[in-house]
């Protein structure tokens, strides 16, 4: 199996007004949360914690450079779309090269919270961005 670099990604988010905008140069680290929502259906005489799966959890996270260099810089834009009343699209696609099918995740999420981190001698970055599902249709790999 070949190592793929994540190097080449490209991150996309709807801004404000619903176009998508590619911020992926200012992204520093991206992770997707997948988890089977599992239910305990331990029976009483069970031997050992009995799960079954529910609904899905997806979740992501995304660390961002600070960037107020123009309008339409990364910042303006998760800024634009936080506490936003309408989900909106956030696509990975983890490489650009030999692209198929299973390649590019998307769904309509909500942006969780914007906080702004630092030191006095590193870059400048806004926290870790959480993004969680909005709307009735769960994410997917598409």
């Amino acid at each position: 199996m070949a190592k793929i670099s994540a190097k080449g990604a490209i991150i996309s988010v709807d801004d404000s007004a619903g176009t998508i905008r590619d911020i992926s140069t200012n992204v520093v680290s991206y992770e997707i949360q997948q988890d089977a929502g599992g239910i305990d259906v331990t029976g009483f005489g069970d031997g050992s914690k009995n799960f079954i799966p529910g609904l899905p959890v997806v979740g992501v996270t995304l660390d961002i450079l600070y960037n107020t260099g123009t309008s339409d810089s990364c910042t303006s834009i998760l800024r634009g779309i936080l506490n936003s009343s309408t989900s909106k699209t956030l696509t990975i696609q983890p490489e650009t090269s030999d692209v198929g099918s299973s390649d590019v995740f998307t769904g309509e999420y909500m942006m969780d919270s914007f906080a702004v981190k630092g030191t006095p001698d590193g870059s400048l970055q806004i926290g870790s961005i959480h993004f969680s599902v909005m709307g009735a249709t769960g994410p997917s790999w598409v």
